[in-house]
């Protein structure tokens, strides 16, 4: 409960930020025309009274004694979230997006299919081997194939290697 109410407190105060470095960087467009300064201040501008009446409804929903003891349960609760399955997933989406670019789409997507997989409780391993390399290959006919996205290949040289091969595989496919 405690954390609803700092992360709504932080994303009001980094909101104005935002519409005020905006307003400040950003060159000026002419009077008749909508510029690019605008646009994002434009969303901000509705963002701002969102997360206000949001911060509104928490206090309206929840009694005052009631937020007192969630500030008093804050650190225990922190504690409980890095312990929790919701954490290790979001670090292994984080560890995802920077393995992405130098280990490549292949390697990444099969390694991250396979630890949610783990994560999630699939104890089958041969399943789990099976279902991560048939999204990997369909995630990759998808994108590359069908869509034309131009997907990493990796920095490390057998990995690059390894997604030439499997690369040269599919279209032959």
């Amino acid at each position: 409960m405690a954390l609803e109410l700092i992360v709504n407190l932080l994303l009001l105060g980094f909101s104005i930020f935002c519409y005020f470095y905006v307003g400040a960087t950003m060159p000026v467009s002419a009077a008749n025309e909508l510029g690019a300064e605008q646009w994002p201040q434009a969303l901000l501008l509705l963002l701002i009274p969102a997360i206000c009446w949001n911060i509104y409804k928490f206090f309206k929903r929840n009694r005052k004694e009631d937020v007192a003891a969630s500030f008093k349960d804050f650190f225990p609760s922190i504690v409980r979230l890095v312990k929790s399955k919701l954490f290790f997933g979001m670090a292994l989406v984080v560890i995802m997006a920077l393995m992405y670019e130098p280990v490549g789409f292949m390697t990444t997507c099969l390694l991250f299919l396979i630890a949610y997989g783990l994560l999630l409780g699939q104890r089958n391993i041969a399943l789990l081997l099976v279902t991560s390399v048939l999204i990997t290959v369909l995630l990759y006919i998808g994108f590359a194939v069908f869509l034309g996205v131009m997907l990493p290949r990796g920095q490390v040289p057998f990995l690059r290697n390894f997604a030439l091969f499997v690369e040269s595989l599919i279209p032959a496919v």
